[in-house]
This record gives C-alpha cells, structure tokens and sequence, in this order.
C-alpha cells in the first residue's frame, strides 16, 4: 500500500457517514436544547454557570457540565447565528479525533505507521453509532476528543521520556476538559497508567506509576478546589450531583436495559472483527500476520474502562459508548495493518483504490442529490414554519393555545415544537394569556376550541398549514 494512498477514499467514506447524513433538516433534541443554549450563551445572555434553554424546559439548565456548550457559543461568537453549525460542528469535532487516532497510531507504531493510522480510522467510521453520535452534536463528542487527548499526552510522555511534571499538568488539564464536557464517565483515562504499568512493567516500574499518580492528584486537587471556591460552579455542580448523577444511578432518570451497551459494542466489535478476519483468510495470505502487540492490549482495556463503567446506571443510551470506540479502532488497526495492507495489495493496489474513490464520488453526488431538501424529523414545523420562510422577530412574545394535554405537553415541555421555534426564533411563549401579545399559535387540531380575535391578530402562516396556525397582532 505504499505506492497508492487510500486517504482519498477515507476522506469520500467519511463524507458519507457523516456530511450526507446532515443535509436533511430537523434536528435532534438534545442539539437543538445545546444549540440554543450556546447561542444564547454567544449573544451575551446567561453565562458559562448559569445556562438556559427556555423559561418552560430547563430554565436552569445542570443536566451535565458546561464545556461542551461553551465550546459551541465559540463557533457562534465567530460565525454569528447559523444553522450550519448544527449541521458542520459534530464531523468537525469528527475529524478531529481521527486526527488524534492517527497521532496517536503513529506514536506507538512509528515503523509502519502510514496505513495502520488509516485503517484505524476507517475501523472507527464503520461502527455504527459513530454517525450517529457525530451528526447529533452529542457531548460525548468533546469528551471523547479531551479524553483521547489525554491518552497521547500520557503515552508521548513515558515513551520520548519527557517532562514528568509538565505532561502530567496537561494530562490533567485534558481530562479536566472531558469532564467539564460530559461528567465523571469522562475520567476512564485515569485507568491508563496502572494499565501501562501491567502490561510494560518492566521499563514503566510501579514507582514510576505512583509518581504520575501523585502528580495528577496534586493537579486534580488544585483544580477541584478552584471549581469548589468559585461560588457559580459550586452551586452548578452540587446542582448537577442531584439531578443528574445521583438520580441516573439509582433509576430515577429513565429506564434502561443492563448490559444493553456492552453487547452492542461486543457485536459490533466482533462483528468488525471477524469480517476482517475472514477477508484476510479468503484471501489467502500467508501468513496471516495478525499483531497481538501489547498496545493492542492496552487499547483494548482502555476502551473496556470507557464503557463497563457505564453499567453502573440503567440509563442507557447507545451513543454513551461513543468514546470508547476510537480506541478498538486503533485495537483492530493494530492487528490487522499489515495483513490488510497485503490483502490490498493482492486484490490490486492503486488501481483497487481509483474503482472505490469513483464508486464513493458517485455515491456521495446521488445520496447528496436524494436528500437535499428532505426532512428526518419535525415535518411539520418545517412545513409551517421554515418552508413559507415566516419571520417572527427575535425575543417576541407568542400566545398558544391548544385544547388537549398532548399538545399542550409539546408546545411547553417537549422540544418538538418549543425546541425549534428556541433555536430558530429565540422567542418566548406563554400559555394562552389574557394579554395582548406580538403572536398568536395554535394548531389544525385545536382552532375550534382556541379562537382568534380578527380584530387583533391576522394570519401569517403558511398558505397550507400541516399542523400549526400563526397569527400576528395587527396594531
């Protein structure tokens, strides 16, 4: 594989799994609640301690840590507000991690590095949540990146030997980013020195081990402290122990299935496997030159302590599985890069890689094609709202009304129909009150038991509404 390049193909397959999948519009819930909250945080409104989504749902937002969000209010501050960071920021963060990954394959296999790296990263695009968890803007994006960082900076430390004292500051600086992002399910990479001391104690000794351990706890402590002095983020994170931590551990936050997470990565890790396995025995090279390299161990139980953790809570949700992937990628990578590489070889090379880098160019123009101007979720606001391109002005007060508990339970409590007219309007809605506010919203369902003063209000909305019906004072 070293007179072709399969970067090409990498980059039209992860194009694929990532960028086609954000051209339809309707975002997910959880982005469209972080999204808001950013670009709130981006204007000037609320703070870094004291976030908000609306004054119905998460009026004080301590669902996880701040970070994640922050992060996004950059890309708001520089940009403005743009849809096309709820669409662009998750594979950007994307492609930062396999930036890591690739970093990373390169440091503890410096020798043939340039297609293991590669084929670490197509590894880790080929497990199914990836882009999934990508597209959605999911916090577990920004920790997985801290948290990968942090495994370089340790590994780069005991294998170039360098400064104990500065890379365990910046080990600990990354992990506190990770935490800062997603929580205490972040900190899996503390695991990592006893596991490099287990498996490389012969040149990693036990005093070495406790010497970095003692060095992170002193940083560890000096940041806790700074976070617990600081009255803002002391009141966040005692608010945020209660409603979140504590309460996903003893089940009072959602139902799940146990050990739900851990067969869906046992399937997809084996499934990946087995299917390269049998590739390299159907195509015959001998020998099989399979690398069960100490690295492939230590990969492999960092990835463990990144989700055996995660069975403590009975919420579960696939994409929490997210940062532990990229590390059985490189596992895989590690073992099959060279057998891989000659099965390439075999089945033709270059000219192997100009068929697939066609097949993807074409596949990415049709699904492109087939997708603009499509919808995964949230029809119908779309329909009513985006399509017809209505303008409500920003921070304007609306009046809605319904006659059923389901979609008064929508309008004020589910992102539905609040998330979208938050992200997209930022405006403030108030449950059928006597006062004579800028707009009027009910729906298709409810306008017979919700009727509109034509003196006051006239109709704005789309020509033919699918479900909501919008009015504006006339004054």
């Amino acid at each position: 594989m070293q007179k072709y390049s399969p970067s090409i193909f990498l980059g039209l397959l992860y194009a694929l799994v990532t960028l086609t999948r954000v051209i339809p519009d309707g975002f997910h819930p959880d982005s469209l609640v972080y999204m808001s909250m950013a670009r709130n945080l981006a204007e000037g409104h609320y703070s870094l301690w004291h976030l908000h989504f609306t004054d119905t749902m998460f009026n004080e937002f301590y669902e996880h840590p701040p970070l994640g969000i922050y992060l996004i209010s950059l890309f708001f501050s520089i940009f403005g507000d743009t849809t096309l960071i709820d669409k662009l920021y998750g594979p950007f963060l994307g492609l930062l991690i396999m930036l890591e990954m690739m970093l990373l394959y390169r440091l503890v296999a410096p020798k043939n590095y340039k297609n293991g790296m590669l084929l670490s990263a197509f590894y880790f695009l080929m497990f199914p949540i990836v882009s999934n968890t990508l597209e959605n803007n999911l916090l577990e994006v920004p920790a997985a990146l801290f948290a990968l960082g942090s495994v370089y900076i340790f590994l780069k430390a005991v294998l170039q030997k360098r400064n104990i004292f500065i890379y365990s500051f910046l080990f600990s600086l990354a992990l506190l980013a990770a935490f800062l992002s997603k929580g205490p399910v972040a900190l899996f990479p503390l695991a990592l020195p006893f596991f490099y001391f287990v498996l490389f104690y012969r040149e990693y000794t036990f005093s070495k081990m406790l010497q970095w351990y003692a060095l992170i706890l002193f940083f560890t402590v000096l940041f806790s402290l700074a976070l617990y002095l600081y009255p803002p983020s002391n009141h966040y994170f005692a608010m945020y122990m209660d409603k979140q931590i504590l309460a996903s551990i003893n089940g009072s936050r959602g139902e799940g299935e146990h050990f739900k997470l851990l067969s869906q990565l046992l399937v997809d890790v084996s499934s990946l496997f087995f299917i390269s396995l049998i590739a390299v025995v159907v195509g015959r090279n001998k020998p099989l030159g399979l690398d069960f390299s100490k690295f492939f161990l230590l990969f492999i139980f960092i990835g463990l302590s990144a989700s055996l953790p995660l069975e403590i809570s009975p919420k579960q949700h696939d994409y929490y599985i997210f940062p532990a992937l990229a590390y059985f990628g490189l596992a895989l990578g590690l073992v099959f890069s060279n057998s891989i590489t000659a099965l390439l070889k075999k089945a033709g090379g270059r000219k192997l890689f100009m068929v697939l880098n066609l097949v993807g160019i074409l596949a990415l123009g049709v699904v492109f094609t087939q997708k603009f101007g499509t919808y995964k979720r949230y029809e119908n606001f779309y329909h009513d709202f985006v399509e017809p391109k209505v303008a409500l002005e920003k921070g304007s007060a609306v009046n809605v009304c319904t006659n059923n508990a389901q979609e008064h339970q929508e309008f004020f409590n589910n992102t539905e129909i609040l998330g979208n007219l938050q992200r997209y309007y930022q405006v403030k809605i108030y449950d059928n009150t006597s006062t004579h506010v800028t707009y009027f919203l009910t729906t298709v369902a409810s306008q017979n038991g919700c009727s509109v003063d034509a003196t006051k209000y006239e109709y704005i909305g789309a020509k033919e509404p699918k479900k909501y019906l919008l009015y504006r004072a006339i004054f």
